[in-house]
């Protein structure tokens, strides 16, 4: 038995804010009879493989703590990546004039697929530019939303 992914989400997310880290995402999978849980981290300066081996204990410790989570799991912490995923408000604001991925719940003009610069964001959604066109985008229609960098060599 596992709590719902939100309750865990909340719980690990406050508890980590006391240390100055955001829980910027959760993905919960299923391998054969285990549970992998992935969190991903973030925090001022970025995060450290020491810092993602504390941060497992410390999760570790809230999911036991808490009971939120019975039988075996896996548990894996990471930073966010460079293809990190924006679930907030703040990740958007936060990345302004950088380069997205966005898929759509309900398609724009037939199109349930966009890449742009994030021109402005508030509270409620943001503006994406695609070189030719802005597109203002309602947070409660994103499905999924990632930085999509242009790396170079």
């Amino acid at each position: 038995m596992m709590r719902d992914p939100k309750t865990i989400e909340e719980t690990v997310s406050k508890a980590l804010e006391q240390l100055n880290v955001e829980l910027v995402d959760l993905v919960i999978q299923t391998q054969g009879h285990k549970k992998v849980l992935q969190f991903f981290v973030d925090k001022a300066g970025g995060v450290t493989l020491d810092d993602c081996g504390e941060l497992t204990d410390k999760i570790d410790a809230i999911l036991e703590m808490e009971n939120l989570i019975d039988g075996a799991y896996v548990l894996e912490v990471s930073s966010p990546g460079v293809h990190r995923v924006l679930k907030k408000p703040q990740h958007y604001q936060r990345f302004v004039n950088e380069r997205v991925k966005v898929i759509l719940k309900t398609p724009l003009n037939g199109l349930g697929f966009f890449t742009g610069i994030i021109a402005q964001a508030d509270d409620n959604g943001f503006v994406l530019a695609d070189g030719t066109n802005n597109y203002r985008f309602e947070y409660d229609n994103i499905k999924k939303a990632t930085l999509d960098p242009v790396l170079e060599f």
